[in-house]
């Protein structure tokens, strides 16, 4: 993403945090950026839009920061410093985090509803998947129960924390919580049965895999689009980048595997000097799919398996 839209978002983000998303105008984000009205739609085609960029852009690096890998020793080390580094962000996103609180945002339209309830799903998944890594065969078949209080006690630790002024050390913190993971895990008896299931979140599971779906229908769009464009290019450069494309969408598209960072940043960087104001457009709108796919899926690493 380029240095003006980010400059754009985090600017709105401040707007929406400071006078509530509803109460922020068009005009007063335009004078904010310095830009004119028009301007503005050639950014982003409405004021939903933008606030579904916000909430991407804010909500993907907060899950970055809490999902980075936490180093090397023990998965329950580990997990602690992921915690750790989750309760140590607080403060550099507490104007997202007073946006989120202080309106009512899922009911400004079902694509935001959508967002919001997906990433909820995926952190949720996230616990899942990290809960199983740290404890192994003792949380099996209640790691659905404990991801649930696990979510829950962090949400209202985080809260606790957000409103409170004084330092506080975010590594103690994160070790008392684990602590109290451990209980609860210890706590099941071996004729106790869950009470959640794998079937109890197959929405979850369900719209993850559809919206993953609609991301690759929408990247093999925008590929078709890069090939209709090539056909105005003379023979020799078209067959060149048709090449270039096919392995590009072989990687991303084809592969069973997670796409290959310096595989894929090398076809761009090649493409790109391909590029003529035939391309351009298409080229363009490739990036920006591809951008959003990696922001939502990654590369070279599977951040949202399911068990």
């Amino acid at each position: 993403m380029d240095e003006r839209r980010v400059r754009f978002i985090e600017t709105a983000m401040k707007l929406f945090a400071e006078k509530g998303y509803h109460a922020t105008s068009i005009q007063d984000l335009v004078e904010a950026w310095g830009i004119s009205k028009g301007a503005f739609y050639h950014h982003f085609a409405s004021k939903e839009e933008l606030l579904l960029e916000v909430l991407r852009y804010y909500s993907e690096k907060m899950v970055a920061d809490f999902t980075a890998s936490g180093g090397d020793g023990p998965e329950k080390e580990r997990f602690i410093r992921q915690l750790a580094a989750h309760f140590s962000h607080i403060r550099e996103y507490k104007d997202f985090l007073r946006m989120i609180m202080s309106e009512q945002l899922p009911k400004v339209n079902p694509e935001v509803e959508r967002y919001m309830f997906r990433q909820h799903g995926r952190l949720f998944l996230w616990y899942c998947t990290r809960l199983t890594e740290v404890y192994g065969e003792a949380v099996g078949p209640y790691v659905y129960d404990v991801a649930m209080m696990t979510n829950g006690i962090i949400r209202q630790y985080l809260f606790y924390f957000f409103f409170r002024e004084e330092a506080f050390d975010a590594d103690e913190v994160a070790r008392f919580l684990v602590r109290r993971i451990d209980a609860i895990v210890a706590s099941f008896t071996a004729d106790e049965r869950p009470l959640l299931t794998e079937e109890s979140f197959a929405p979850w599971v369900k719209m993850e895999e559809q919206e993953r779906e609609r991301q690759r229908e929408r990247l093999a769009s925008a590929f078709a689009a890069v090939r209709e464009a090539v056909n105005d290019l003379d023979p020799k450069q078209a067959s060149d980048v048709l090449e270039a494309i096919a392995a590009l969408e072989e990687e991303l598209l084809g592969r069973h595997a997670p796409p290959r960072a310096y595989i894929v940043e090398a076809l761009l960087l090649y493409l790109r000097h391909q590029q003529t104001p035939q391309l351009a457009p298409a080229l363009d709108a490739l990036v920006k799919e591809m951008d959003e796919y990696q922001r939502q899926n990654g590369w070279e690493r599977e951040v949202w398996k399911k068990r």
